[in-house]
Parts: structure tokens; C-alpha cells; sequence
């Protein structure tokens, strides 16, 4: 499984890898919001999203830990006419990194979030090389150096090039030792939403992106 190997995990000792009857779950919530990148040469999966659907007010972002926001994976927060998207996990296979996989399922997300007239994306990003710095520097310091560019952290620096701004830490985030347990609210607004039109709500059917293709119009449920 992927994530066993991106995290180093186990069956036996998950930790904060998800079940296979979790990922099925996610598709019979929001299948648009769930992909796969795929080697086609293998057959392998080498990356994964997981999103759900909910309200958010930029005013007030959350601040809590990862798992309490995702339902320790089981997406019970999510909202199928919720204005903004929510980014609950990411991974590629680490044979893969540095070769534009993570950024087309991003783009797959962002597509997505445009095709319903969503706000925005919102998620928590783990300050995965804070510890570098732990000792002499608080997170939000951190944070704003990472954002001038002073600092450079192996997740928040690659999310800012993809169009994502920080908004306020949280602190107990993720266990991750390398973050020292803290995260940051990412935002990403989309620059096509129309606030005159609700955003849609879709047919709960699979959806296949495909870079550069021209995408298909969603399937709008009526009782939206």
C-alpha cells in the first residue's frame, strides 16, 4: 500500500495510514475529490489525494488537530454543498518525488474545485522541517521566513509555489517528530468562482482527470 511506504507502516501498526474501507468510503462521499496517479508501465499505484467537502470561514480558520478535522479518516465532516474544498491527504511514491506527480494531481484538485464553483481550497499543511530550526525560532516566525523565502520547508515552500498562502498555525497538528507536532491553514482561492452561482453538487459517480483533456460538465444532482 502506498501509504505504508511513504510513511513506514504497517498493516499491523497503521498508525495515521488509512484502511482500505476508509478509501472506499471516500468515494461514496465525494468521488470527485478522490485520485489516483497511476504508472501506467507497472500498473502502479505513485500518488494519492484524498478530499472532502465543508464550510469555512477564512475569519475564523480552524485550529485543531489533523485527525479531529478528517474523522480520523473517515470524512464525517464532509458536506456535499460545501463551499470549499479540503485537502485530508497527499502522497507520492518516493520512486516518483521531483517528477510533477504531486503537482498534476494538485492541478486535478484545483480542476475539481473550478467545475463546481467551489471558493477555494482549504488544508493543514505539516511543518515538516521545522525541527531545523525548533530550537531558536517560534513556528509562526518559521512560517512568515519560510513565505519570504529566507527558509526553505520540504511541504509549506512547495504548497506557496502552488498558489497557496498560510493563515495561522496549529499547534498539536501531527505527530510527526520532523514538524515538532506543529501545521499551518493553507488557503487557496479560486480565481473562478462566481459568487452570483451556488456551487454544485454532483452525481456521486468516479471522475477521471486527464491533464491537458478538455473535462467533461458534472452531473448536477436536482436536489441541490
Amino acid at each position: 500500500m502506498l501509504q505504508h511506504l511513504v510513511y513506514h507502516t504497517t498493516h499491523a501498526v497503521p498508525l495515521d495510514s488509512m484502511r482500505a474501507e476508509q478509501f472506499h468510503h471516500h468515494m461514496k462521499v465525494f468521488p470527485q475529490g478522490q485520485f489516483v496517479a497511476i504508472d501506467l508501465a507497472t500498473n502502479e499505484v505513485i500518488g494519492l489525494t484524498v478530499s472532502m467537502r465543508l464550510d469555512f470561514d477564512p475569519e475564523r480558520p480552524f485550529i485543531e488537530p489533523w485527525h479531529v478535522t478528517i474523522s480520523d479518516g473517515w470524512l464525517m465532516r464532509h458536506k456535499p454543498k460545501g463551499e470549499w474544498m479540503y485537502g485530508v491527504e497527499s502522497c507520492v511514491h518516493p520512486d516518483y518525488r521531483s517528477m510533477g506527480v504531486g503537482g498534476k494531481l494538485m492541478e486535478a484538485r484545483f480542476e475539481v474545485a473550478r467545475r463546481l464553483n467551489l471558493r477555494g481550497m482549504v488544508a493543514g499543511s505539516a511543518l515538516v522541517s521545522y525541527y531545523r530550526h525548533a530550537d531558536h525560532i517560534s513556528p509562526d516566525a518559521y512560517v512568515q521566513r519560510v513565505v519570504e523565502g529566507t527558509y526553505f520547508d520540504m511541504n509549506l515552500s512547495k504548497q506557496i509555489a502552488k498558489g497557496f498562502r498560510p493563515m495561522a498555525t496549529i499547534p498539536h497538528y501531527v505527530t510527526d517528530v520532523e514538524a515538532c507536532g506543529w501545521g499551518v491553514v493553507i488557503v487557496w482561492d479560486n480565481p473562478t468562482y462566481d459568487p452570483a452561482q451556488k456551487p454544485r453538487r454532483v452525481v456521486a459517480r468516479p471522475y477521471i482527470y486527464y491533464p491537458h483533456a478538455r473535462q467533461p460538465e458534472p452531473e448536477q444532482d436536482r436536489a441541490a
